[in-house]
């Protein structure tokens, strides 16, 4: 059974940098989701959550959004607590047989791992900023 990727992380991340690189630009939900090619209510969804984290400032019905903080001071790992609706990067299968001997204790073992992916994951993010993903972004403009 196949599941749709979570985006969140990265749209959010997107609508940040639009935000952060065309201030002066329309910032109309309707052009920063043509930016993303997607509807303009999840991104307005999407920076309402990141609104309420404290990451955007924005006045209703003014097409002004503004970062709430430097780049340097938001972190992957920010936008994704703000955004993610689960915040579990893996999900164990608890649905085995109790009755195999690996099927009754392979949740519990992939847990513990899964808790230790998890960590390092939300660590790594909490080194990375909006401005390396603002910075690189720029980068590959330029070539």
């Amino acid at each position: 059974m196949s599941k749709m990727a979570n985006t969140q992380l990265s749209d959010a991340t997107h609508i940040l940098a639009y935000i952060a690189l065309h201030q002066n630009d329309d910032l109309k939900s309707e052009r920063i989701a043509s930016s993303l090619n997607t509807d303009p209510t999840m991104v307005r969804r999407l920076m309402g959550k990141m609104r309420k984290a404290g990451l955007l400032v924005s006045t209703r019905g003014i097409a002004k959004p503004e970062l709430a903080c430097q780049p340097d001071h938001i972190s992957l790992r920010d936008i994704f607590v703000a955004v993610s609706t689960r915040r579990d990067l893996l999900s164990v299968d608890r649905d085995t047989s109790q009755t195999c001997p690996v099927g009754s204790v392979i949740p519990t073992v992939m847990s513990g791992y899964y808790r230790e992916i998890q960590s390092s994951a939300e660590g790594r993010m909490a080194k990375i900023t909006l401005q390396d993903v603002i910075n690189d972004i720029e980068l590959l403009q330029a070539t």
